[in-house]
């Protein structure tokens, strides 16, 4: 589908530009033309409201026949919560516009000495379209599938690839979040004399990535008067809501439990009681 937007930057548009919501999709090929993408690192301008502009250097998939960018959702979002969380904490996980892109002389003017918001509409490319897929058989612009066809299941020919880095960023800008135990973990506990229910919820405190072994570590408090520090793998947890960063942590959880499977690397060796981390 092609979303219309008022025309955006004082500079000729550029480029059709699709936001990829899909965790497990990286769109290694073209969904127009299904032709190899390639990769464009371009100046991304974005809009965060309520007034916050700002300028990511980002490596977009790109397809030269299309001339479509392709940028992941989780990964942008990712950016802007580790950014603000440092800037204006208050402002992290609200609603942004991606507007278009600048010249790279621009941006790299603007790392050490940012530019006043009103200036960057006059160095501003806007998109030519703003365009939507989703997936029937094969990607497809939205417009052209009935209702009654779509489908949820991701196309076996697309790349996975969960980012652990940006999905921690996520988390660490979200903390403290709210978690049960998993079956696993509760089991663990009550034999450690911690009388817990598998519908008590408590906070992650940390978050880090522990290496391939134990994949997104979480530093979680149990309830009561437990005072032992604990750590666990984030797929030890079951984790609660709705919200876009709870259900990227699910899409982690259910990928890393699939690799795991694969390698038969199943057991307790990423839960620790006491850690002694620097």
């Amino acid at each position: 589908m092609t979303k219309k937007l008022p025309r955006l930057g004082n500079l000729p548009p550029k480029y059709n530009f699709f936001l990829n919501p899909y965790l497990d999709a990286r769109f290694t090929r073209c969904p127009k033309c299904e032709g190899k993408n390639g990769q464009k690192k371009v100046p991304l301008a974005i809009h965060v409201d309520p007034h916050y502009p700002i300028i990511l250097n980002y490596t977009c998939r790109y397809c030269s026949k299309c001339d479509l960018l392709i940028a992941h959702q989780n990964e942008i979002e990712g950016h802007l919560s580790w950014i603000f969380s440092k800037r204006v904490p208050e402002v992290v996980g609200n609603d942004y516009l991606v507007m278009g892109t600048t010249g790279r002389k621009y941006w790299k003017e603007g790392v050490d000495n940012p530019h006043d918001a009103h200036g960057i509409m006059d160095h501003l490319h806007g998109f030519k379209q703003y365009l939507n897929f989703e997936l029937v058989g094969g990607w497809q612009p939205e417009k052209a599938i009935p209702a009654q066809a779509k489908e949820t299941g991701i196309s076996e020919n697309h790349e996975i690839l969960l980012d652990a880095d940006n999905l921690v960023a996520r988390m660490q800008a979200a903390l403290p979040i709210s978690v049960r135990a998993g079956k696993d973990l509760l089991k663990l506990l009550r034999k450690r004399g911690i009388p817990i229910s598998k519908l008590q919820t408590f906070p992650i405190n940390s978050v880090f990535y522990g290496g391939d072994e134990m994949g997104i570590a979480c530093g979680i408090t149990p309830p009561g008067k437990y005072k032992e520090a604990i750590v666990c793998s984030l797929t030890h947890l079951e984790v609660m809501g709705k919200s876009r960063l709870a259900e990227a942590m699910r899409t982690y959880q259910i990928e890393r439990e699939r690799k795991l499977a694969e390698q038969g690397a199943f057991g307790m060796m990423d839960i620790a009681f006491n850690p002694k981390r620097k």
